[in-house]
């Protein structure tokens, strides 16, 4: 069934990330909501994605070399490309999603602008993207091979 999920030993006594590499990630978030034009006010949602952060860490504490990691790339690569061009990049640059990362790049794109697309639509973010036909909200929940759905399928006597 499910594990407890507790704070990874690695953590116990770790310095916390830097304030910098917080707002480095928010902006990663923010320009998510940009590139997309999904979510009207994306600093609604700074305190949660930071939570978001702090769990990812809490859990598995290699995200804090990645966060870190991320904030060094796309500093990189706004003073290479600009602001607009870098962020262009990240989200569309076909081999930067190409699985597993290989360059730090593909480290930011799959892990950082990836997951907080994946946080965003949590949240409702995506509910107003131009397309999204069937989208009554997130549907929570896992799949369990063999188990029955979580939720209610639609199928005889439902």
């Amino acid at each position: 069934m499910y594990q407890e999920a507790v704070n990874h030993p690695l953590n116990w006594g770790a310095q916390p990330l830097g304030i910098e590499v917080y707002e480095a990630m928010f902006e990663i978030f923010e320009q998510v909501c940009t590139f997309w034009d999904n979510l009207a006010n994306p600093h609604d949602f700074k305190s949660r994605l930071f939570i978001f952060m702090d769990n990812r860490i809490s859990l598995r504490p290699e995200y804090k070399a990645i966060y870190v990691q991320a904030q060094r790339t796309m500093a990189d690569l706004v003073d290479k490309l600009g602001r607009e061009e870098a962020y262009r990049t990240l989200f569309t640059d076909k081999i930067a999603n190409q699985s597993p990362p290989r360059t730090p790049l593909a480290l930011v794109r799959q892990k950082v602008s990836n997951e907080f697309i994946a946080f965003q639509v949590s949240q409702g973010g995506f509910k107003a993207f131009s397309g999204a036909i069937n989208y009554p909200s997130f549907i929570a929940g896992a799949f369990i091979p063999g188990e029955p759905a979580p939720y209610r399928t639609g199928g005889k006597g439902q």
